[in-house]
């Protein structure tokens, strides 16, 4: 707890007092004094204006989109696992099919649909995805500056959309242009767009801005649950404190009539989509988030571990333990920035903190023996901590105290920076103890980085000190913030140097030689037999290769994840439609599932269905010859038994 007590001291440092309050700003544009502590988390002052530094650094934003999007451009998601199904589910709604009854949907109808859309406006193309990914990177990354902006610090919302930039684009399948799911990229945008909606609603007396923001709450409910949740639990605290302020019923009143078209629009989207087939059709057939789904009853609670979600005291142990050296650094810091004594002891103490940074962070940098690992890994320790989220949750709590008890009325503050830390927290809960420079958390770190590093920027000093000074500070600490990332990035990027392009009618993405190789021949497989009347079920994953080819799968769901098939009425009626169909091949690959404990398809889960497909199929070979090593994908060809029943 010593990093919060080191925050919380800060922070009454830089309480504004009555007479700062009552004091017009008579700083001059040199030097910040006291009249004006540009970090307090209780008094919001008017953001940063635009000028040639801002509209610049805007710029080189985007300038850093640009290079990123060409520098590895179609080398972004993986074809064997998630980004198929972002793929294939679209197209099979542009040329007419219904959502979750036709086909197979784990996550809301929005995402899904638009890109839908998309496809039908430019053509079902791989670069119709990539543009879509691609600019909801670049949205996201403004919407922050745009926020960091109304907190009067440009440097930190550039930091935070640097952040988002430098993971959109990594060759993984958790990146914009090609991710696991659309629905979380949707939901990124939405989400950094609601973080600038919420500070504009919360320094604005009118209901437009209320308005604007329960309309991205809404379609966020649509995109992902999550995100419209936190969207959603937030407005509901500004609309409730905005009526303890301006004591005004109308002004409530207008309040909720605002919020009321998106819960009508949500209402009536949840109601078609129980029309289908019923409530259970949808939560257990389809959505596998959904509490009492047999995914999340089976592997839900291993599957949140995983992605950081961990509540037990051994986790919150170990999570006490690596604020150690955050802590350490921030008492150095705060001694050499704030301790005015002068005398030896003092001295004394400074210097063996000075060394104590030295020795810790850059020890193995002046001997040259530092990989880019671990120094990524050195400077995540402060900078980008694998516990970011659980840091803003706590700090969340210490920033309302101080909203609620401070002098002077409530009416004269604006409940913005709480409110921002408020659904930085409740939007990235899952990753709770998992920050990431990649994987699930680029999705959800945006807003958690901006409110982090208004933490970290509350050690500057402020009273007393030339504006040049806080912000060559505040600068210091975002370069190190962003390090991590792009050594992550650089290092993911590299790897992909050796990818080749995987040439179809539908579009061109990257991958491994092997693989461009061995999905060629599978490509064509699909295509002569589809043009011969026959149907080839892909198996257990590998959605992309119905895209790619341009055939259907001869099923509703066209994936076989742990948990995606629930025994009993969901697998009969899997078999039943195989044999209606009927399907003539199957295409195993050695795909496995590691991630969930249950490496095999049809030997470590669903084993009736495995089982089923072993005794009416038959092996008859290898896609082609397996010239990689063994963990490399490929796929054997399974033929229908004639005799088989």
């Amino acid at each position: 707890m010593q990093l919060f007590a080191v925050i919380m001291k800060m922070m009454s440092i830089l309480q504004p007092t009555e007479e700062m309050r009552s004091s017009p700003e008579t700083v001059s544009a040199d030097v910040v004094g006291v009249e004006e502590p540009r970090f307090s988390l209780l008094a919001f002052r008017p953001g940063t204006p635009w000028n040639f530094t801002t509209v610049s650094a805007l710029l080189v934003l985007v300038v850093l989109w640009a290079v990123k999007v060409y520098m590895t451009w179609a080398a972004w998601g993986d074809v064997t696992i998630d980004s198929g199904h972002e793929m294939y589910v679209p197209a099979l709604l542009a040329e007419g099919k219904t959502l979750y009854r036709d086909t197979f949907f784990s996550f809301g109808p929005a995402s899904v649909y638009f890109n839908s859309y998309l496809f039908r406006m430019f053509g079902i193309q791989l670069s119709v995805l990539y543009w879509a990914g691609s600019l909801s990177a670049l949205g996201s990354a403004i919407f922050l500056y745009l926020a960091g902006m109304r907190l009067s610090s440009w440097i930190i919302g550039w930091t935070a959309g640097g952040v988002v930039l430098l993971e959109a684009f990594q060759p993984s399948l958790f990146c914009f242009p090609l991710p696991y799911s659309f629905a979380a990229v949707y939901g990124c945008l939405l989400g950094c767009l609601f973080v600038w909606l919420i500070v504009e609603a919360s320094t604005s007396k009118g209901w437009h801005w209320i308005f604007a923001a329960a309309s991205t709450a809404a379609v966020a409910l649509l995109v992902k649950p999550e995100f419209g949740l936190a969207c959603y639990a937030t407005l509901s605290l500004l609309i409730a404190i905005r009526c303890f302020m301006q004591r005004s019923w109308k002004i409530t009143a207008l309040d909720i009539l605002a919020v009321l078209p998106g819960v009508v629009l949500c209402a009536l989207v949840i109601r078609w989509m129980v029309s289908i087939a019923g409530v259970d059709f949808i939560t257990q057939e389809n959505v596998l988030s959904w509490p009492t789904s047999y995914f999340m009853r089976t592997y839900g609670k291993s599957w949140l571990e995983q992605n950081g979600f961990t509540i037990s005291a051994s986790a919150f142990h170990e999570a006490l333990f690596r604020t150690i050296p955050i802590a350490a650094a921030l008492s150095a810091a705060y001694c050499v920035l704030w301790w005015k004594r002068s005398d030896k002891r003092s001295m004394l103490w400074k210097g063996l903190f000075i060394l104590a940074g030295i020795v810790y962070f850059v020890r193995d940098i002046f001997l040259n023996i530092l990989p880019p690992q671990q120094m990524e890994l050195t400077l995540s320790t402060v900078f980008f901590p694998q516990d970011m989220v659980l840091y803003v949750i706590v700090a969340t709590g210490v920033v309302w105290s101080y909203f609620w008890r401070g002098a002077g009325p409530v009416a004269g503050r604006s409940p913005a920076v709480p409110l921002l830390f408020t659904f930085s927290s409740l939007l990235a809960f899952r990753i709770l103890m998992k920050m990431a420079p990649g994987g699930y958390a680029i999705y959800y770190n945006g807003p958690v980085v901006l409110m982090f590093l208004l933490l970290l920027c509350l050690i500057i000093p402020r009273s007393g000190r030339s504006r040049r000074f806080v912000l060559a500070g505040e600068l210091v600490i975002c370069v190190a913030c962003l390090i991590p990332v792009v050594l992550h990035a650089r290092d993911l990027e590299a790897a992909a140097k050796k990818f080749v392009p995987l040439t179809t009618p539908r579009g061109t993405v990257r991958v491994s030689k092997h693989k461009a190789e061995n999905y060629a021949a599978a490509i064509q497989f699909m295509k002569q037999k589809a043009s011969l009347g026959q149907s080839v079920l892909s198996v257990p994953e590998d959605t992309s290769l119905y895209f790619l080819s341009e055939t259907e799968c001869p099923v509703r769901v066209y994936t076989f994840d742990p948990g995606v098939v629930a025994p009993g009425k969901m697998t009969d009626d899997m078999i039943r439609q195989i044999e209606r169909q009927p399907v003539s091949y199957l295409l195993w690959s050695n795909r496995t599932f590691v991630e969930y404990g249950v490496p095999v398809f049809g030997k470590d889960f669903d084993r009736e269905l495995g089982d089923y497909l072993k005794s009416h199929y038959r092996p008859v070979g290898p896609i082609m010859p397996n010239t990689g090593n063994y963990w490399e994908w490929t796929a054997t060809i399974w033929e229908h038994k004639p005799d088989a029943n």
